[in-house]
């Protein structure tokens, strides 16, 4: 049960009530002091639950999902105007505003969601909303959770019903089994999901270009042959090289292969390498499943970005035959937990082409730096973000991460006030005596300057689950709802 919850905190209400009542009709000393001190912490609880959750800042608890036709509700907020930045500006907050259901426009998801903030703040809660949303109408949803967050897990299977797949690295007993490779239209593109694992920067680019050729050799000595699964790729490329591959000397062939061996070691499993059968994009979209990656990162850091990369790259090659052969199809959904850990420069390609095939997509991610850092340069990563049209913000570490959403919410034209103030002797005194009087002069002049209409320090200091939001060229002051 939350503490923030209406009926445990209704419960503490009366016990300490109770508690002040044995208090004050208590003879004995040591009692009433007990129960004093009793009824002062329940009412502590009452007044400002434990948790990090303030009065004023609870989150918006339903009951139920919401399903508007109109757009998804993303919590209850404000428009932040010019106004309340003055205020801000001023005094430091602005002032509570009346509050109203913040509803997103279901068409602004086709130029995708980007969420970011620091740790624990709620993003994941808001995108859990959005994709409970999407679940309860009956479209096709893809959820990418890296780490595997079980409350997460548990309400999409809820919604869901008997429309839910899991794919678990953690629990392979109760998983699906999904083979990343097995769909392809060029053998190429077995070889680009591959090579998309290996780095890239400095000195290790020549070996992702010997690992390429090497899997696009073995690749095509497979196709038509064998079924094309990451054990048997593994096989035939390291194992007992197939074709020209086995023409190579064996030593020197292993060396410039240095950098795909650890890959397909890790990834050849029975999971991942169903002959037939198993998970594929073509039923999910045709029964409008809700499929869940929950892949453990914890556990294993790359060999779960390795299957979330490669997931993404197999979706993104079958909304590229959605886009050309299927338009009108129903929307497809993508959500992303943890960008930093999957992103890859065909992201950026999924984001810029998937809109005409009805992707959207959600994702998740705790700085720009995250971005930068997984895509390999700033350009990329400016990239990504300016694919999202429609941006939420939870609190932000430092000023320099809060200044990146300060940048997108843009400048307005605000007053400043500056004071004066000029000290001088008094202009009648003798020379034969200290001067001891003075004249004061005060001074206080307005200006109107740019000023960032979200200030840095604002998004430093937002409560846990409260957001800034900008869509439409609007920015938006909100708190997230929660789903019990």
């Amino acid at each position: 049960m939350r503490w923030w919850d209406a009926r445990a905190r209704a419960h503490a209400a009366l016990l300490s009530a109770h508690a002040a009542a044995v208090g004050a009709t208590a003879d004995d000393g040591p009692l009433r002091w007990g129960a004093w001190s009793g009824a002062a912490l329940l009412a502590g609880l009452v007044l400002r639950p434990p948790g990090g959750v303030r009065a004023g800042s609870d989150p918006l608890l339903l009951g139920e999902i919401p399903c508007r036709s109109e757009g998804f509700l993303v919590g209850r907020g404000y428009e932040w105007t010019s106004a309340a930045a003055q205020e801000a500006l001023e005094q430091g907050r602005a002032a509570p505003r009346p509050e109203g259901d913040l509803v997103l426009p279901a068409s602004l998801f086709e130029q995708h969601v980007l969420i970011l903030g620091t740790t624990g703040t709620g993003k994941t809660r808001l995108l859990e909303l959005l994709a409970l949303q999407a679940v309860a109408r009956g479209e096709t949803t893809v959820v990418i959770d890296p780490k595997g967050d079980d409350g997460l897990e548990t309400r999409i299977r809820r919604a869901a019903g008997d429309r839910f797949r899991l794919f678990s690295l953690p629990h392979p007993r109760r998983s699906v089994r999904y083979n990343p490779i097995g769909r392809y239209r060029d053998v190429r593109e077995v070889a680009d999901r591959i090579a998309a694992l290996l780095p890239s920067s400095g000195d290790a680019l020549p070996f992702r270009n010997f690992g390429w050729e090497i899997v696009h050799t073995a690749a095509r000595e497979m196709h038509g042959r064998t079924p094309m699964t990451l054990r048997n790729l593994k096989r035939a490329a390291i194992d007992r090289p197939v074709g020209p591959l086995a023409a190579r000397p064996r030593e020197h062939y292993l060396k410039t292969a240095s950098a795909l061996i650890p890959v397909l070691s890790k990834l050849a499993t029975d999971q991942l390498s169903p002959e037939d059968g198993g998970l594929t994009w073509e039923a999910a979209d045709e029964g409008r499943w809700a499929v869940y990656f929950s892949l453990g990162s914890l556990l294993g850091y790359e060999t779960a970005s390795a299957v979330a990369k490669m997931a993404l790259l197999d979706l993104q090659s079958y909304v590229g035959g959605r886009y050309a052969y299927a338009k009108g199809r129903t929307p497809m959904w993508l959500f992303v937990d943890e960008l930093g850990d999957v992103a890859t420069p065909e992201l950026v390609n999924l984001l810029n082409k998937s809109r005409g095939a009805g992707l959207r997509v959600v994702a998740c991610g705790q700085t720009a730096a995250d971005l930068e850092a997984a895509l390999g340069s700033r350009a990329r990563a400016l990239q990504a973000l300016g694919n999202a049209n429609t941006v939420f913000q939870f609190r932000a570490q430092s000023a320099p991460d809060a200044e990146v959403f300060a940048r997108m919410a843009g400048e307005r034209l605000l007053r400043t006030r500056s004071e004066g103030a000029a000290y001088e002797p008094a202009l009648l005194g003798s020379g034969f005596r200290t001067v001891d009087d003075f004249r004061a002069r005060f001074s206080e002049s307005f200006e109107w300057r740019d000023r960032p209409l979200v200030p840095p320090a604002a998004l430093v200091e937002l409560p846990r689950f409260h957001y800034f939001a900008r869509w439409e060229g609007r920015v938006y002051r909100g708190r997230t709802a929660l789903v019990s």
